[in-house]
């Protein structure tokens, strides 16, 4: 995968948080990060959707098209 920011080498690795850790591409140049959520709030910025001010937290897939926002993973 090319990074769309450098236009380089992007590795595929598991990333950590507080409270959770998901997999997603890392640009090994730039630092880019991007994972499914990244991506798919891209497309909705694309289309000129934009989530509600009033949610907040991470926004998680619950199935195919369907998202939800969580303030942490207890929640899910």
């Amino acid at each position: 995968m090319k990074c769309d920011r450098c236009g380089r080498a992007m590795a595929y690795e598991q990333f950590f948080g507080d409270q959770e850790r998901f997999w997603g591409w890392r640009c090994i140049f730039c630092g880019e990060i991007v994972d499914d959520v990244i991506l798919e709030n891209r497309r909705w910025l694309r289309k000129g959707v934009v989530p509600s001010k009033k949610k907040t937290g991470r926004l998680f897939q619950e199935g195919e098209g369907t998202y939800r926002y969580l303030d942490s993973l207890r929640e899910w």
